[in-house]
């Protein structure tokens, strides 16, 4: 499961301002996409935020209920082992269940996998195929609702419009992803009302978005549910497609296997990190030789401080 940090949960903003990393306000607030308006003018939908006497925000998990976020587990994990030719269909039905919506498109990339063979840009959803291929000839991963959305762990909620409104003030050349908002709007609906949620999905080795599409805008509790479905999909998607990730989950390491692990991933020298653990060179090595015969066979040749950086993003060290 995908652990949450104040860092991760770092305060969203509307989408036509900009705040600096060391300034973020109050990180107990999810973002809502507005077009640019008068400062005194209230928001067409209100910014997702916890209740004054909620608990401090430990992410979207927190304002479900332990029944839902056990449903949500049973709804989505069974995806890794689902047949190929069933997977886009059933994601759909099953995220239908949690949070009715006309059409979905799940984006995931590679993240932070140094040493594994890197996997192409994976697309699961209910979208029309050649809306999905359109997508990704156009933008891939230039898209940037994907990257903002990936990279700050921002929900963005709006209209079409708004979508597009802001685009078009971020970015040279918004047209193609103009265009396919658009056509993704008149495949959905009948008019540009079309309400589209652009929700992150991590899992420990991918970093991507799930892109859903509304005929009305979705409500904050469904909002929190697509969250935490989304993080769930990216989980069974890596189990999926790297199954060895369940015998690198299930690895324990001694406290001092884990401080060398540690070690590696600053990419020190032997010597430095032995100096600074009071162990030998000789020991240091030794370490690294005992991690390099527990790598699973299918992961292939892989260096010892690139395993430390695997086990660090699967949140392991």
């Amino acid at each position: 499961m995908v652990s949450w940090s104040a860092k991760q949960c770092a305060e969203p903003v509307p989408m036509h301002s900009r705040v600096p990393q060391a300034t973020r306000p109050d990180p107990r607030r999810t973002a809502r996409l507005v077009p640019e308006r008068p400062a005194l003018e209230r928001p067409a939908h209100p910014v997702l935020r916890c209740d004054a006497g909620s608990e401090p925000w430990r992410g979207p998990a927190s304002h479900l209920s332990s029944e839902l976020r056990r449903r949500i587990d049973d709804l989505m994990l069974p995806l890794q082992s689902m047949a190929p030719d069933l997977l886009d269909r059933e994601l759909g039905e099953r995220l239908d269940r949690i949070v009715p919506m006309r059409q979905c498109l799940c984006v995931l990339v590679d993240h932070g996998c140094t040493g594994l063979d890197p996997l192409p840009p994976r697309m699961h959803g209910t979208m029309a195929p050649e809306l999905q291929r359109l997508y990704a000839t156009m933008i891939a991963e230039r898209d940037p609702l994907l990257l903002r959305a990936s990279q700050e762990w921002r929900p963005l909620i709006g209209t079409i419009e708004e979508h597009c409104s802001w685009i078009h003030t971020k970015i040279r050349h918004p047209d193609v992803i103009k265009t396919w908002l658009r056509r993704n709007a008149a495949n959905s609906a009948a008019d540009d009302t079309t309400s589209l949620a652009v929700v992150p999905a991590r899992g420990g080795l991918s970093r991507g978005a799930l892109f859903a599409f509304f005929s009305a805008p979705p409500s904050d509790s469904g909002v929190f549910a697509l969250f935490y479905a989304a993080q769930r999909i990216a989980i069974a998607m890596e189990l999926r497609v790297r199954p060895y990730i369940h015998e690198l989950l299930a690895m324990r390491f001694t406290p001092r296997e884990a401080d060398v692990l540690r070690a590696g991933l600053l990419g020190e020298p032997d010597d430095e990190i032995a100096d600074r653990l009071g162990l030998t060179v000789d020991a240091i090595r030794y370490y690294f030789r005992k991690f390099k015969n527990q790598i699973p066979g299918a992961i292939g040749g892989i260096k010892p401080r690139e395993f430390a950086r695997v086990m660090h993003n699967l949140g392991k060290l």
